[in-house]
């Protein structure tokens, strides 16, 4: 008995941190650890208990921790569901758009990966966390002699890499706290699409360890203030951002992304325009969505889809709007 009210009293402790994390969000580091208590199995979990208890525990209200628990579901599911593609309809030269974190070629699965990219087929493809730069050739050579490819740097392993059929032009490497940033300007149909494709450093703060082990995650609106600053500025020296992708290892509830609904004309979060799961990590249970693709408001027709491969440890996706 003394168990079964333990367990009850720190099942109700979990759903009221969650749900300050979730409605205050991350204004303080401590805060952030709460939004990562993930509402959908803390709700099945919640259900499952009550249900083993005949819906006795809460004694004199009986079956009100599984109504609890079912509205905890819900809200985690609708968080994290798509709501749809718009019902614009897509033009004959729409864009795609893939972006993965693709954590380095994933163990020994660099060829699965490479071929799901080249049966995508996209207009561009933007790689986080890549293999070695003989493996990004090696999918170059594969996509065919009309591709090209832009990578952050030349290091062995590379943060970031664009692929496109379209001519591509590296035109700045971007100072962003905590952040790998380029911007790429691909031309689609003489149409120029100017990217900034993103990898953001490591999820967890170094500043806050127990026994030389990370415990806290990395705050990150200094990172989204400091990237939003930068849209701003863009767009007011005349070079105005269509798209922003890339691995952000933020949750897309973070504060700081609401400023990316209006900064320099706005932007939408691209999977909320799927039907899919927004999860991307990790990819064999997604409870995070990490790695974002943000497509400026003056496209229309957009719709993303969300993809699996258990080869590597997040979900990648494919967007596509018209141009």
């Amino acid at each position: 008995m003394k168990s079964a009210n333990f367990l009850t009293i720190t099942t109700i402790l979990f759903i009221l941190l969650a749900s300050i994390g979730h409605v205050v969000r991350d204004r303080t580091v401590e805060l952030g650890l709460l939004m990562y208590i993930p509402l959908l199995p803390l709700g099945l979990w919640t259900i499952l208990w009550d249900l083993s208890q005949m819906g006795h525990s809460l004694p004199n209200f009986r079956f009100s921790l599984t109504l609890v628990g079912l509205g905890i579901a819900v809200w985690g599911s609708v968080s994290m569901l798509g709501t749809g593609h718009t019902q614009i309809d897509l033009a004959e030269n729409s864009v795609s758009i893939l972006h993965w974190n693709v954590r380095w070629g994933g163990r020994n699965g660099w060829q699965s990966i490479s071929q799901d990219i080249i049966q995508r087929n996209p207009d561009i493809a933007i790689i986080s966390e890549t293999p070695a730069k003989v493996k990004l050739n090696q999918l170059l050579n594969q996509l065919g002699k009309q591709w090209s490819m832009i990578t952050y740097n030349d290091k062995k392993r590379n943060p970031l890499a664009i692929y496109s059929p379209w001519p591509l032009q590296l035109e700045d490497y971007v100072k962003i706290k905590n952040v790998s940033a380029m911007t790429v300007i691909v031309t689609l149909n003489n149409q120029p699409l100017r990217i900034l494709a993103i990898d953001s450093g490591r999820n967890m703060s170094t500043k806050f360890a127990i026994m030389s082990r990370e415990i806290l995650p990395r705050w990150r609106t200094p990172m989204l203030a400091d990237m939003t600053k930068t849209i701003a500025d863009y767009q007011t020296a005349g070079k105005p951002i269509d798209i922003i992708a890339g691995d952000f290892n933020a949750l897309s509830i973070s504060l700081g992304f609401e400023d990316f609904d209006q900064v320099a004309g706005g932007y939408n979060l691209a999977a909320k325009f799927s039907n899919d799961w927004r999860g991307t990590w990790k990819s064999y249970l997604p409870l995070y969505d990490l790695d974002h693709v943000w497509v400026h408001k003056r496209f229309t027709g957009l719709r993303a889809k969300l993809f699996t491969n258990l080869k590597t440890d997040h979900r990648g996706q494919i967007v596509n709007f018209n141009n």
